[in-house]
């Protein structure tokens, strides 16, 4: 096979993006109609006759999503397809007369109910197979924006065979499944990208509940790293380049280890990301190739589902957050050295003369276990550590000091501290900033583990405070670590917007399970008005 790929002296940044799946089942694709079939002439621009393996007529409306009782426009609907989750295309090109391709018919037409071989009655209209070809096919893969670096890698763990008689060994034999690592970084921005990763972003429930439900992330994300040509940026370059001009790293079954957010005078908030996965493979094209993810129970590809890469964005909101729009309430939970106690945008007149942060890193890492039995290669689960004990460490150069007692501290209270980061605003005014808060973390029942103070000639005098809490079940919430951004705005129907799923929709109006694509979420906001105009 021909080397397609140009030769490339370098790869940097500009050529990169990073991508992120609902989970690894394999489901990356899912049908919604195409735009361009709204507002078509029923039957002649909707219609799509088919027949089923009994021979018995199925009518198909294009420009709605949806199958009809009979071939009239005002015909019950049957069941809606939008959003249906496909594992993967009916055929690479989409092309709904190709028989030629893995199940021998469009794939929407063929989750309707037309089996392999039937195929689709005369007289149909052609311009409604066109609007069911590649335009209502989209991926439920979303890229995590603000990436700043991205680092990956595998190490293969080999048990060597010796025996009496041979100096050498015989074999090197793979005793237990590779490790593959994944991390990367970005700027902290509205919530989008903790959303995205499985953390529950509307404060109603502690950050990490979403990872902790079987349904949500059983068998981990897939993460996907595109590379377009040199010299191009990824986005919008990703779109003017042949398709066997790009490549893609792929991490099947990650699962989040740590999570940790740093932010300091002179820098932007940084979330620092760490994952651990089972599998990694590299593609030439981005359109329908083999999913990376394997099966756990007996560590084989997930051959029968693909997966394709949207195109690369800029993303919404603000391009990043900054420090000067930060404030900390640490409730004054210092034994020694005076704290900001305040919650009043930019400090107010009760803050003077209180010590000045300049750092802090919130740390939640979440150790797994891998679980293993006799007749699987890999891992059948990767089960987290309990308890998680989240850490938050803050510097601060001391101003002034106060009453304090250790023995007193011993049976003190515990503190609900608070981190609020507004959207920048231009600091060319008279009052403090007024833009709404981009995200607020609240770091509630916490307890002081430690106060060290650093002086010496020359320098400011500095204290380091640690606190720790729990991160409990979902059902607790008064301890632990809760994140609301500014991205998880409530829908029409009153409810936030909870982490990408792929999952059985119950409310079949027939009664039976069906695979669908949530962009929000099962339980989170149905309001797909941003969906419908993207």
């Amino acid at each position: 096979m021909s080397q397609k790929l140009p030769a490339r002296n370098r790869v940097i940044y500009q050529s990169e993006a990073l991508f992120i799946s609902p989970d690894c089942t394999g489901y990356h694709l899912y049908y919604k109609p195409d735009a361009a079939a709204a507002g078509g002439t029923y039957p002649d621009d909707c219609l799509i006759q088919i027949n089923d393996a009994n021979s018995q007529p199925i009518f198909f409306d294009a420009c709605d999503g949806v199958t009809r009782a009979d071939a009239t426009s005002a015909a019950a609907v049957v069941k809606d397809w939008k959003y249906t989750a496909l594992p993967c295309t009916g055929n690479e090109e989409l092309d709904p007369l190709d028989t030629k391709g893995l199940t021998g018919l469009n794939p929407i037409l063929n989750i309707i109910g037309g089996a392999d071989g039937t195929t689709i009655v005369e007289g149909s209209n052609s311009n409604s197979l066109e609007k069911i070809g590649n335009q209502s096919i989209y991926s439920c893969v979303e890229q995590i924006k603000r990436v700043q670096s991205a680092n990956y890698s595998f190490t293969i763990n080999r048990q060597d065979i010796n025996q009496f008689g041979h100096l050498g060994r015989l074999d090197s034999v793979v005793l237990e499944a590779p490790t593959v690592s994944l991390d990367y970084s970005y700027y902290l921005t509205d919530g989008e990208n903790e959303r995205l990763l499985g953390m529950i972003t509307d404060g109603s429930l502690q950050s990490l509940s979403g990872m902790m439900t079987r349904t949500q992330n059983e068998f981990g994300n897939n993460y996907f790293i595109l590379t377009v040509p040199e010299g191009r940026d990824a986005v919008l370059g990703d779109q003017i380049v042949a398709d066997e001009n790009k490549t893609v790293i792929g991490v099947g079954n990650s699962y989040l280890t740590d999570y940790s957010l740093e932010a300091s005078v002179g820098s932007f908030p940084t979330v620092s990301i760490t994952a651990e996965g089972m599998n990694i493979k590299s593609d030439v094209g981005t359109e329908y190739k083999i999913n990376p993810a394997i099966d756990p129970t007996d560590g084989t590809l997930t051959c029968n589902s693909c997966f394709y890469l949207p195109p690369a964005a800029t993303g919404d909101g603000e391009s990043v957050l900054k420090p000067g729009d930060i404030t900390i309430d640490l409730k004054n939970a210092s034994l020694i050295s005076k704290q900001i106690s305040g919650s009043t945008i930019g400090y107010g007149d009760e803050d003077r003369g209180s010590a000045h942060i300049q750092s802090f890193t919130l740390s939640t890492p979440m150790g797994r276990t891998d679980l293993q039995r006799l007749g699987s290669s890999y891992s059948y689960a990767k089960e987290i550590d309990f308890p998680i004990t989240c850490t938050l460490t803050v510097n601060a150069l001391v101003a002034d000091l106060k009453d304090g007692n250790l023995l007193e501290i011993l049976c003190a209270e515990k503190f609900d501290l608070s981190i609020k980061m507004q959207n920048p605003q231009c600091p060319i005014k008279c009052d403090p900033n007024s833009q709404e808060e981009a995200i607020v973390i609240n770091f509630n029942q916490a307890v002081l583990d430690s106060e060290s103070f650093s002086s010496a000639i020359g320098d400011n005098k500095t204290v380091d405070l640690t606190f720790t809490t729990q991160i409990g079940g979902p059902e607790e919430k008064l301890q632990g670590v809760f994140i609301s951004g500014i991205e998880n705005l409530k829908g029409s129907d009153g409810l936030h917007r909870r982490p990408p799923q792929v999952a059985y929709d119950d409310l079949t109006t027939d009664g039976t399970q069906q695979l669908k694509f949530f962009p929000y979420g099962k339980e989170g906001t149905k309001d797909y008005s941003k969906w419908r105009d993207a």
